[in-house]
């Protein structure tokens, strides 16, 4: 495909979306983080990422302009690594990284990839990104790379929401705008971050011994911290919504290298002549759950939004208009949120590349509507919870920490140094 330059492919439809909505307040990227347990060797990272990208030819691409919508087109350019030497989030499909929509950095014995999400959604990053790491251990260690894993090229990628969707479902519940988060902001471009790293054995007995999952147990001691640290003290009267993006691969199938997931609203409506415990809360999320994690919801999301973008009058507008529509409009969708909780699960490694990995993080981009963003996966029996925050206090993040310790449930902290948990 990199030889081909008249290569091109269409966006998915979720893609569509995110790259007309995409600005320099809403970049839609999220972050994959591994720490090593040696420092980063930038040209054998390099290398590696070489090696990779020819493998996974479908993002070696680069975003154009058509007249209609955006389209992926073959990059031939080298995709730059490069040392961390800013804050995570800013817009990655620039000329310095040749126009990528990801970006690969380092520092000291950590290596980050941010995407852009209009090339591909966090389940198929992870794929990519634990590549990235094989190919790269494989050649500090042993010098030479794992031909069977490079083997099979990954060049073409289907619009699985296109293939899923019914035509005329409409949704059968629409999100009432939520509660935003309320404080003074850190100074513009700036991000604080603190990681959570908890025992994920002793996490799994506190919620099986609540009847529920690890993100329902988690999403309840978050929103209990946010009821307790900022809706209360603001006297707020919207619904606290948290959104739950949904990997569908899990539950249609498709081999599909570009976007396919959809997402849950966990909506918690609080009465201000009620006092909500962590157990009130945990017990309103886990009825959520029950109530909409199931496939015709799914389906409705899918359906509802394949067909905005194949609507036939919608198609042939033309870009600038397009654009324009999706960017005001997402003003206003954009209060639907109070905070998007992304779980991606365990990050299952190939047994002979254990011992040089000390853990991973996922970190998702708040923005002016979702001041805090939470990302959560597991590695070997860590669970890492991280925030990322726009405020410029710790409070939902210090409550949090005090629930932990209120449930006896062992707990560290590593952060950026911006926004500083108190002891």
């Amino acid at each position: 495909m990199a030889k081909n330059k008249f290569y091109w492919r269409k966006l998915d439809d979720q893609a569509k979306v995110f790259a007309l909505a995409s600005s320099e307040h809403y970049s839609s990227i999220f972050r994959l983080s591994v720490i090593l347990k040696e420092k980063i060797d930038e040209e054998i990272l390099q290398k590696a990422l070489n090696l990779v990208l020819d493998k996974y030819k479908v993002f070696k691409v680069k975003m154009k302009k058509g007249l209609f919508w955006y389209y992926l087109e073959a990059n031939t350019d080298q995709a730059i690594v490069t040392i961390e030497n800013e804050y995570p989030f800013n817009r990655v499909n620039t000329k310095k990284n040749n126009n990528y929509l990801f970006k690969v950095t380092y520092f000291e014995n950590k290596i980050n990839i941010d995407f852009f999400h209009v090339l591909t959604d966090a389940n198929n990053g992870e794929e990519f990104f634990k590549d990235l790491i094989y190919v790269y251990l494989d050649l500090k260690y042993k010098g030479e790379t794992n031909v069977e894993l490079l083997n099979e090229i990954v060049q073409e990628s289907e619009n699985a929401y296109r293939k899923n969707y019914k035509k005329h479902m409409k949704k059968s519940d629409v999100p009432k705008k939520a509660y935003q988060l309320k404080g003074k902001s850190l100074s513009e471009g700036v991000i604080g971050i603190n990681h959570f790293y908890i025992n994920l054995e002793e996490l799994k007995r506190h919620s099986k011994a609540k009847d529920s999952t690890i993100s329902m147990y988690l999403i309840a001691m978050i929103v209990y911290s946010i009821y307790e640290e900022n809706y209360k003290i603001n006297k707020g009267k919207k619904p606290i919504n948290i959104c739950v993006p949904i990997n569908l691969k899990k539950y249609f199938e498709t081999d599909t290298k570009s976007n396919f997931f959809s997402y849950m609203m966990v909506s918690l409506e609080l009465k201000d002549n009620k006092k909500y415990t962590f157990n009130i809360i945990l017990e309103m999320v886990k009825k959520e759950f029950q109530k909409k994690l199931k496939l015709k919801k799914m389906v409705e999301t899918i359906s509802v939004d394949a067909g905005k973008t194949s609507n036939p009058f919608i198609r042939i507008v033309p870009l600038f208009i397009k654009k324009f529509a999706v960017r005001l409009g997402s003003l206003d969708v954009k209060k639907n949120f109070t905070m998007t909780f992304s779980n991606i699960g365990r990050f299952d490694i190939k047994e002979e590349y254990k011992n040089y990995i000390e853990d991973f993080m996922v970190v998702l981009g708040p923005d002016w509507a979702e001041k805090i963003k939470c990302g959560v996966c597991s590695y070997g029996n860590n669970l890492v919870v991280t925030f990322s925050s726009k405020l410029g206090d710790t409070k939902i993040e210090s409550k949090f920490k005090k629930a932990l310790e209120e449930n006896n449930i062992n707990y560290q902290i590593k952060g950026n140094g911006v926004n500083v948990i108190p002891d």
